[in-house]
């Protein structure tokens, strides 16, 4: 057992640091448990050269600490806003059927915790998965689960855990590409207990 673990530190020390933090992406992404700071992790570790001369800078000031922290989460956010649709209230509205003038539409769901909506230069956001346009309605699973995991008070943690790739049951789509499919309310469900209770 030792000698397979000093022969895979071997293995993981000859990796380029692209390279391992590739591998410890598909790693967390694999681990239920890791996964909800898999994005977090490994745009840390990918920054790495930058993140050690902050640090240094870090010691002598508190302050360029906290500023150098929230530029690193700033970026991470921003591009899951880049990566994925995004409606405003105004599209909301349009996507339920409602006025296009009935922003307090979006407000209303986000203050029940029904669906995501993330805080972004003065106005809310929201990932366009939560919305069935056929329908006219937010997914009834997609509401059930912001409950569950407290979307209305981790607006940015709930859109990281439906946003990003599971390996949940060897599925690698995201839990908002399992909801906009149907079928997964079950393993949607299982997903979103198993974050809750870790």
């Amino acid at each position: 057992m030792l000698a397979n673990r000093d022969r895979a530190r071997d293995t993981i020390h000859a990796l380029s640091d692209q390279d391992l933090v590739e591998l410890l992406a598909e790693e967390f992404s694999r681990r239920p448990n890791l996964r909800p700071v898999r994005d977090d992790v490994t745009a840390l570790l990918s920054m790495g050269p930058a993140l050690a001369l902050q640090h240094e800078r870090a010691v002598a000031n508190p302050a360029a600490a906290a500023v150098a922290r929230t530029r690193i989460v700033s970026s991470a956010l921003r591009s899951l806003v880049d990566e994925h649709q995004m409606l405003d209230s105004t599209a909301v509205s349009r996507a339920l059927g409602k006025s296009a003038t009935s922003r307090n539409t979006a407000s209303r769901l986000a203050a029940a915790g029904s669906v995501v909506a993330l805080p972004a230069a003065g106005h809310k956001l929201f990932p366009a998965f939560q919305f069935d346009t056929e329908r006219r309605e937010v997914r009834p699973i997609v509401a059930e689960i912001n409950q569950v995991i407290g979307a209305k008070d981790d607006p940015w943690g709930a859109a990281s855990w439906w946003l990003n790739p599971t390996a949940f049951a060897d599925d690698p789509r995201s839990p908002s590409e399992l909801a906009v499919a149907g079928g997964h309310e079950q393993d949607l469900r299982d997903m979103a207990d198993d974050l809750v209770t870790d």
